[in-house]
């Protein structure tokens, strides 16, 4: 997979553009929600991060009429973002989301520790609900 980033201004261009509500969610990709979160972890404790994130998950998604928001992906996938960033705290961002990115490209890891059934219900897309295959 090729490297999705040169430099950390290129993710703040994402951040900003993710933000601003000025990223489509039809074009927000896999790659650039781990690169998001892995921003707002480096920017604030995991508890204003994930707000932040489904805050913004959220609001791109009303700006531009779409609904499913869904709490157990979404931090499914913070968590996979924060301890791969807790295991490096030095590495300039831009390299770090290269490799995360590198790392964690596939998203049906989500398959590993959630059954097609728990992850589909109501339950888990309202609120969190822990994996039933596999602990994290």
């Amino acid at each position: 997979m090729e490297m999705p980033f040169k430099d950390d201004s290129e993710i703040l261009d994402l951040v900003h553009r993710f933000e601003s509500g000025e990223l489509n969610p039809a074009d927000f990709r896999h790659y650039q929600h781990l690169t998001v979160a892995l921003w707002y972890l480096r920017q604030f404790p995991c508890e204003v991060a994930s707000e932040k994130i489904r805050t913004g998950i959220k609001k791109l998604a009303a700006a531009y009429g779409k609904t499913g928001y869904h709490e157990t992906i979404t931090l499914f996938w913070l968590r996979i973002v924060s301890n791969f960033a807790a295991a490096d705290d030095t590495s300039p961002l831009w390299a770090l989301a290269n490799m995360l990115v590198a790392a964690h490209h596939d998203k049906n890891l989500l398959k590993h520790y959630y059954s097609e059934e728990l992850i589909a219900s109501a339950e888990a897309k309202r609120v969190w609900v822990s994996p039933d295959l596999k602990s994290l």
